[in-house]
């Protein structure tokens, strides 16, 4: 049994490997990892590249030499199946998803409330988040004993969503995500999923302080990407010039495909990956020049659709981590935000521009409209950081006595 076809496959992925610019060591890696897993895989009958990777990692104790062989063994499946190595290496190697673990009667319910919600037209996003916050609630209810929903008690739920001490483990969300399932039409189980949702506890959302760009960041910030001088690279300029003048999320940036752009029109239309909704924005002159500049002077001679690519080889196209990668470059190049518990994602830029056009009094459903909110309430949670309207709700304390001492600390 051999997992390539033959000697010539095996001949085939190295030479792809030098013409895509592996390193040598990388290649002498790989070259040790085939022979022994020609030598190796009869005698222990390995049958996919996921069970040989097992097997070199229990061989070792060190976190660099398992990454290796990960690396490794995943470059080998990614070439088995698409026979290239021009494929996005974002792909997961060992898929171990909750619901997977779960016994046929959970797995029928979670299936229910997926049909029911597409018949509601809910978006992929929204249900596959409430089967996996479901998934793990039923998998800890499967592991106590129960096998269906009458078996599960209030007791075990609360375990579930509470620490020894009685405290909640889970965040507020996760519970309206299980919610979500309970609530739904789910057939035959709808009665007995109404019991459970009322076992659900009460959990207060808590409201984190929002970060935001002060005038000096966002100036510093624009110097950066406006600058011919600036030390970031073309891709990277160009990524934050979406990002500071459009409002994108790191998504829609990573997915944007050439046919994306209309330079007759200036339109950059978009179907947003999280909603699904179409987007419209403008194209102006310095994010135009900005995607111009990195297309011609730096992109790697690639046939992908997507603007935006690796840097590395083999130069497939880039990942919504990566968008937030290049928003932290340019963060450490304009000098801002470096502190040790300061926010720098992709996502800070998004805030910042509903933040400035509510400073100038731009209409919500304008801004709502920018930002491509399938919901126009989405904005509430952006414009708790405009500081300029929330000092306008203060109430003075002049009229009340105030201690000479507190002032004096």
């Amino acid at each position: 049994m051999n997992l390539f076809e033959s000697n010539s496959t095996y001949e085939e992925l190295i030479q792809h490997m030098e013409e895509y610019g592996y390193s040598s060591c990388h290649i002498q890696h790989v070259k040790r990892e085939m022979k022994w897993l020609s030598a190796s895989q009869d005698a222990y009958g390995i049958s996919s590249y996921e069970e040989a990777c097992r097997l070199r990692s229990l061989e070792t104790e060190s976190a660099e030499m398992k990454e290796q062989f990960r690396s490794i063994y995943s470059l080998f499946r990614r070439y088995a199946f698409y026979g290239t190595l021009s494929t996005p290496t974002r792909e997961p190697f060992f898929r171990q998803d909750t619901y997977s673990q779960l016994a046929p009667y959970f797995q029928n319910i979670l299936d229910l409330y997926k049909e029911d919600s597409v018949r509601r037209g809910l978006k992929p996003g929204t249900y596959k988040s409430s089967i996996s916050a479901c998934s793990g609630l039923f998998l800890h209810c499967q592991k106590e004993g129960c096998g269906m929903l009458e078996d599960i008690t209030e007791d075990i739920v609360l375990s579930y969503f509470c620490d020894e001490s009685g405290k909640p483990a889970l965040s507020p969300s996760t519970k309206v995500n299980i919610a979500s399932v309970f609530h739904a039409d789910l057939g035959m189980y709808t009665n007995a999923a109404r019991t459970i949702l009322a076992y659900l506890p009460a959990l207060n959302r808590r409201r984190k302080n929002i970060q935001y760009l002060t005038e000096e960041e966002m100036s510093s910030v624009k110097d950066v990407l406006v600058s011919e001088k600036s030390s970031i690279t073309l891709r990277n300029r160009a990524i934050g010039m979406l990002l500071f003048f459009t409002g994108m999320r790191s998504s829609d940036i990573a997915g944007l495909a050439f046919s994306d752009i209309d330079w007759e029109k200036e339109e950059i239309r978009i179907f947003q990956k999280k909603t699904g909704n179409e987007l419209v924005l403008p194209l102006t002159a310095s994010i135009g020049n900005a995607i111009y500049d990195y297309i011609t002077m730096e992109r790697p001679k690639s046939d992908s659709k997507r603007i935006f690519l690796c840097e590395q080889t083999p130069h497939g196209p880039i990942s919504a981590g990566t968008v937030g990668n290049a928003a932290g470059k340019v963060y450490k190049a304009a000098a801002v935000r470096q502190g040790e518990h300061d926010r720098k994602g992709a996502h800070l830029f998004r805030h910042n521009l509903a933040v400035s056009f509510s400073r100038n009094n731009i209409p919500r459903p304008v801004i709502s409209a920018t930002l491509g909110h399938a919901d126009p309430d989405s904005l509430d949670h952006y414009l708790f950081a405009d500081i300029t309207h929330l000092r306008d709700c203060a109430i003075s304390i002049e009229c009340y006595p105030v201690g000479k001492e507190v002032f004096s600390i």
